[in-house]
This record gives C-alpha cells, sequence and structure tokens, in this order.
C-alpha cells in the first residue's frame, strides 16, 4: 500500500451503513480510518499493515444522509384524462443512489447545480392500448412499449434507476 498523507485520511465517524471484516464476515464495531477513495480500514491510521474493511451501505440512512428522501406519487385524475403522468427523479453520484422526488424537490436540485447531482424528469404513459397494434401494415406501440422506451432512455441518462424505480412499464397504466 502506499503512503496516504494524513490529510486525505478521516478517523471515525457517522458512516451510512455498517463496515465487515472481509475474513470473518462478521460486523466491524472497532476504530475505522476511510482514504480519500472512499475505501475503509480497521485502526486510527493507515500503514502498510492497515487491513481493510467492507462498507454495506443502508440505502436509508444513506438517503437520509444525503438529504433525498423517495416520494410515493401516483397519477391524478388530470395526469389521466392526460394520458400522462410526469415523473422526477435525483441520483446522487458519490452513492448511486436513485429518488423519485416531487416537482419541488427536482426543481431545488436543478437549481442548486451540484456537480454530484443528477436530474431526470420524465413522461410516463398511463392511459391508451397496452399493447402493440398493426393498422394497415403499421405497427402503433402500446403503453408497455412506449414506456419501456421511457425506461431505456432514463437508463441511459441515469443508470441504476431502471433496477431500482422504474421496473414495471405497466405501472400506473388504465385503460
Amino acid at each position: 500500500m502506499k503512503f496516504i498523507p494524513k490529510i486525505k485520511q478521516i478517523i471515525g465517524g457517522k458512516i451510512p451503513g455498517i463496515l465487515k471484516d472481509p475474513k470473518t464476515g462478521l460486523t466491524f464495531n472497532g476504530p475505522f480510518v476511510q482514504d480519500f477513495l472512499g475505501n475503509f480500514f480497521k485502526g486510527t491510521k493507515i500503514t502498510k499493515d492497515s487491513k481493510p474493511l467492507e462498507f454495506v451501505p443502508n440505502e436509508q440512512a444513506a438517503q437520509q444522509t444525503l438529504g433525498l428522501t423517495n416520494e410515493y406519487r401516483q397519477p391524478t385524475p388530470s395526469d389521466y384524462s392526460k394520458g400522462l403522468f410526469v415523473r422526477y427523479f435525483v441520483k446522487d453520484g458519490r452513492s448511486g443512489i436513485v429518488v423519485e422526488v416531487g416537482k419541488e424537490q427536482y426543481l431545488r436540485e436543478r437549481k442548486q447545480n451540484k456537480l454530484y447531482r443528477r436530474t431526470l424528469k420524465v413522461q410516463w404513459y398511463v392511459t391508451g392500448e397496452l399493447e402493440d397494434k398493426v393498422i394497415n401494415g403499421y405497427i402503433y406501440p402500446g403503453i408497455r412499449a412506449k414506456n419501456q422506451d421511457v425506461i431505456n432512455q432514463a437508463e441511459e441518462a441515469l443508470s441504476g434507476i431502471s433496477d431500482k424505480l422504474l421496473k414495471d412499464p405497466t405501472q400506473f397504466v388504465r385503460k
């Protein structure tokens, strides 16, 4: 291990998760130090003999620490009459956490313009034919295909969103 100056070491503190000893698999509750890359080690300073620790994040604790809260929103009757439901998402680049937020929090995050936060606004289809239709030899995509396309584009913009939040392309859909 290379020398790491003390200024680039963080001793102890609160972390949004737990530390495990990789050899035993048990939770580590002793003194620890973190380097500037986010790696954890046993003890109060990093030396060539320092033993690494495995960080296991607790997503709820991380969300609270980062000031992000997942907001469960549903389409209103007005959204159903329009056929579209606008959804807002924020991703913290440091932790990889993606949450769905309301319009107010989305606008606040955009205004703050933090380099480590990415925002995304999508239009989610909520009414119409669920499956694709063929009319006069032309394919007209159904809601499932349209929302799957939205999911694919959202995944490109905010990686991890399809694993955590946008799993079902038929969510909120009414015929």
